[in-house]
């Protein structure tokens, strides 16, 4: 994307970018080529043939389809809005977010994975304020063609440079939230996507997902029945900054944090006076809560990850239901 900035005044062709996470694997970027045909979708029409591409390779494969999402398409709208509008493509926002936090604070209650799609077509235009000419049109329409290049360059990728693939065709995904925009500067225009990509095995909630060290927090959650909780993890990293278009640019992949903090087991000493379990119509319910005075606390954004498995404990690795954010200040 640098190159086409750099390339001022100058008529490229439509060229389309590709950016996506599948955890723990770092995402890829690819670069494809495409024409302008003529749009004849609306927006909201296209997200909907969108989701039946996706669940038609899906099932190509004997997976299972995913259903439309209100709340990761909600988060993926405001990213896509946002790449559209300025010209950039990241898993990272202006604010510094990534995906995991931008999809808790539109209300998500899940895991989350995410693919991401830009194409630029007219003239290339770096000069200091361009950006503000781009206006979103909701009305726009998109071509059929759009849809399916876009799907097409994400599941027809090789190993193993094929992240997008990979996340398409993850098993446990059960849900998949569309963001869908066109920008538009004269003849110039924008279109970027955000696939959001959801574990959804009940309802995991942070309250508050904002707080000062030395307060408190919980995490509780209602899982799916036949699901039993493995562990509760907890991670820090920075405090999200933020970002200038260049810096968005330069990003690649992102993956968990690094820094671990806690990690609660059922009925493990450690976690004592801090993770209880119980039973309720056949669904496993629990509350974990988290002290922020400790020594090892600081400020920064702290990722809470929820595990599961089955209690025949087929499952090889247990499966992440839930990645919560809080930041701590």
């Amino acid at each position: 994307m640098p190159e086409l900035q750099k390339s001022k005044a100058k008529r490229f062709s439509r060229v389309s970018f590709l950016l996506s996470l599948v955890l723990p694997v770092s995402c890829t970027l690819a670069i494809a080529q495409s024409s302008v045909p003529k749009g004849e979708l609306s927006i909201a029409d296209a997200k909907q043939y969108m989701l039946s591409l996706i669940n038609r390779d899906r099932k190509s494969l004997g997976l299972k389809e995913v259903v439309a999402d209100e709340t990761a398409e909600r988060a993926g709208n405001l990213h896509s809005d946002e790449m559209a509008r300025l010209g950039y493509l990241s898993h990272w926002n202006t604010s510094g977010q990534k995906p995991d936090q931008r999809y808790c604070e539109a209300g998500g209650t899940g895991f989350v994975m995410e693919n991401g799609h830009i194409e630029f077509s007219g003239y290339a235009d770096d000069a200091p304020g361009a950006n503000a000419e781009f206006k979103l049109d909701p009305a726009a329409t998109i071509s059929k063609r759009d849809i399916d290049d876009i799907e097409s360059g994400f599941f027809n990728e090789k190993p193993p440079n094929d992240g997008h693939r990979r996340n398409i065709l993850d098993p446990d995904h059960t849900k998949v939230g569309i963001g869908l925009s066109v920008a538009r500067k004269g003849d110039s225009f924008r279109i970027a996507c955000a696939q959001e990509f959801i574990h959804s095995y009940g309802k995991v909630e942070a309250a508050p997902m904002k707080l000062k060290v030395g307060e408190s927090f919980t995490v509780k959650g209602s899982l799916d029945p036949g699901l039993k909780l493995s562990s509760v993890d907890l991670f820090w990293e920075e405090l999200p900054a933020p970002m200038t278009l260049k810096q968005l640019d330069e990003t690649h992949s992102y993956g968990p944090p690094q820094m671990r903090v806690n990690t609660y087991f059922p009925n493990s000493p450690a976690a004592q006076g801090h993770l209880s379990i119980s039973e309720n119509g056949g669904r496993q319910e629990f509350n974990c809560r988290f002290d922020t005075e400790s020594a090892t606390w600081k400020p920064g954004l702290y990722y809470v990850y929820v595990w599961t498995r089955t209690p025949e404990e087929s499952r090889i690795k247990p499966l992440c239901v839930a990645s919560k954010t809080i930041e701590v200040r």
